[in-house]
Formats: C-alpha cells, sequence, structure tokens
C-alpha cells in the first residue's frame, strides 16, 4: 500500500479527524499492514520525511495537503511542486470554500471544507482502491 502524509503547514492538527477516518478505512479493507501514516505539521517537515522516502524508492500511495481556510502563496508553491516531482502519488487537497481550483486534468483531486466522513471514504475508494496513480484517473 504505502506511505500516506497528511500535511498541515497553516492549521496544525487540523487533519487529526480525517487521519482517524483513514485509518478505520484502512483496517475495514484489511490495508493497514501495508501502510504507514505520517503527520507534518510543516513543509520542511514534508520535505525531509518525502525526501527520506523517496530516496528509498518508494513513492507515496497518497498526500493529503491542507490549504486551512486561505491559500497561503508558499503553500501553492508547495503544492506545485508536489505535484511536479511525484506524478505517480495521489495528491488530494483539501481547499478553503472561496479558492479558485481549476482542473486541468484529471489528475488533480480538490476538495472544498468542511469534509465529512461520507466524503472522505468515497476519496479514499477512489483513490487507493479503483485508480491507484493518478496517470490512470478519468476525471
Amino acid at each position: 500500500m504505502g506511505h500516506i502524509f497528511f500535511i498541515t503547514p497553516s492549521s496544525p492538527g487540523s487533519l487529526d479527524k480525517m487521519s482517524q477516518w483513514t485509518l478505520r478505512w484502512l483496517l475495514q479493507n484489511d490495508m493497514a499492514d501495508d501502510a504507514t501514516m505520517y503527520t507534518c505539521n510543516s513543509i520542511e517537515d514534508a520535505q525531509n520525511i518525502l525526501e527520506t522516502a523517496l530516496i528509498e524508492g518508494e513513492s507515496p500511495a497518497l498526500i493529503v495537503f491542507d490549504h486551512a481556510d486561505r491559500a497561503k502563496d508558499v503553500n501553492l508553491k508547495f503544492s506545485k511542486k508536489l505535484h511536479e516531482a511525484i506524478p505517480e502519488s495521489w495528491i488530494v487537497e483539501i481547499v478553503p470554500e472561496e479558492m479558485p481550483v481549476e482542473k486541468s486534468d484529471g489528475s488533480l483531486y480538490w476538495i472544498r471544507r468542511p469534509v465529512d466522513e461520507e466524503e472522505w471514504t468515497e476519496t479514499l475508494e477512489q483513490v487507493l482502491l479503483r485508480t491507484p496513480t493518478p496517470q490512470w484517473a478519468e476525471t
């Protein structure tokens, strides 16, 4: 299954509930044994841990990036860098309601705040079961 990263540079702890939902979903789908989950509260932490995983040849299965209540320029730059550096990994971005979202292709996955458990479960089924890499996405 691989690594799952929760990156919350603008609001540490904002993805705690989603990480709990993710663990529950992994356990229900017998995928927890193969998964390692990380929580990064800064871009620097995320870069260091992601770099280590990539050096070891392990691309993340999923990266969840929270833009919090507003998209900061540093976060947008890091998000772009993630998409360019790891095209084989799903990157799900949690965005504020007022953030303009452009879907240029099926590999971009945005979810508006607030996220509920049912919506998150559907997202996990899409990115971890039906379409394990963004290159194979149809929507």
